[in-house]
């Protein structure tokens, strides 16, 4: 009855007009907000939580889902192009619907005739326009496409004095995924930050050159299958004291690596014990055994499936975890293990964020800087 008397109160005319000026101030709020996004990616506020993208950034804070995240960065990012679609859309007179639509096939030059069909168009018809508006330009791109596909070609060439060039032509959507691999190897290897804001157009270039070495490495080591984590990516011997790798001052480890970063390659690897004298002459070498071994990285892989840092959704190429370290005292055991990407990993251990279980066995992520 409660609901009845609430109903009662206003007519349906004055009920429709409210809901309209409703929307119009939602599409405003939702105008604001993806601006307010954009600014937040370009300024990469995501990378003070270690998130690799900001479509990560708002899965965790914003409680979107990650494709429903990236279509409103890619939505936010067209918009900066489109004045008048954007004004629109600022004013409420455009919804979020339309816009997204249109920001699909809209140019600075054809966004006013597509802004005056779209307004008193449903949201509906305007999906429909604009898809089949798109299925026109790709009939038309049709020979285009066929010629770039016949001019693709790779050459490399190797020179006398130790390098190496490649060189590459593709048509304009497989480079566009050769290089979103490159960012993503980019960002397994470490990011921008590393080197500074400021780094030179050298520096960048030498770190794709690097991004493409890894991928090569990846593809040999077996990273065309997801579950490829649980093979070595590659080998790499490392020396270490037992007692430096168990905390102890590091002047005592004979490793030229940072000790936590031999504490990371520690967590899932393969070790060899060897027993030395005195002056370092080995008097027994024990059997290589994997610290983490096949059958728990795959329980592992079933159980996590991805990264474990709140809001990453890396599925490859993860490390095994310790949350409490084997050298530590920690057992190898699917309660104390996590699966971590490389880039999360290595920011646990040079101290970015720790990890440990509550009373409760929750997984506590707490930043340190």
């Amino acid at each position: 009855m409660q609901a009845v008397s609430v109903i009662s109160r206003r007519s349906l005319d004055d009920l429709e007009a409210e809901i309209v000026t409703l929307a119009q101030r939602i599409n405003a709020f939702e105008y604001e907000f993806l601006t307010l996004v954009r600014e937040f990616d370009l300024r990469q506020g995501w990378k003070a939580y270690h998130f690799n993208n900001c479509a990560e950034w708002l899965n965790m804070k914003c409680g979107l889902c990650p494709g429903t995240a990236r279509e409103k960065l890619r939505v936010a990012n067209a918009l900066f192009n489109l004045p008048l679609t954007a004004g629109a859309f600022k004013s409420g007179e455009l919804s979020y619907s339309k816009a997204r639509a249109l920001t699909r096939i809209a140019t600075p030059r054809t966004e006013r005739g597509l802004l005056d069909y779209a307004i008193p168009a449903t949201a509906r018809q305007v999906d429909d326009h604009c898809r089949q508006l798109r299925n026109v330009q790709r009939e038309l791109s049709t020979r285009d496409a066929e010629r770039l596909h016949r001019a693709r070609y790779l050459s490399h060439s190797l020179h006398g004095d130790g390098s190496a060039t490649i060189s590459v032509e593709l048509p304009r959507e497989s480079g566009e995924l050769v290089f979103r691999a490159l960012e993503m190897a980019l960002a397994a290897i470490g990011t921008s930050d590393e080197v500074g804001d400021d780094a030179s157009e050298e520096t960048l270039f030498a770190r794709q050159a690097d991004a493409l070495v890894e991928m090569a490495r990846g593809y040999m080591a077996g990273g065309r299958e997801k579950s490829s984590c649980t093979a070595d990516h590659y080998q790499v011997v490392v020396h270490v004291d037992e007692k430096a790798l168990r905390g102890a001052p590091e002047e005592s480890s004979k490793s030229d690596l940072p000790i936590e970063t031999v504490r990371r390659l520690c967590c899932d690897s393969a070790v060899v014990v060897v027993d030395e004298d005195g002056k370092g002459s080995p008097l027994n070498v024990g059997r290589k055994h994997r610290v983490v071994q096949p059958a728990l990285k795959r329980a592992l892989l079933a159980r996590d499936k991805y990264c474990r840092y709140p809001g990453c959704t890396h599925e490859k190429w993860l490390d095994a975890h310790h949350v409490m370290h084997w050298a530590d005292g920690g057992e190898t055991s699917l309660d104390n293990t996590i699966l971590l990407c490389s880039r999360h990993h290595r920011l646990l251990h040079e101290g970015a964020f720790a990890v440990k279980r509550d009373g409760g066995g929750e997984l506590q992520f707490r930043r340190r800087r």
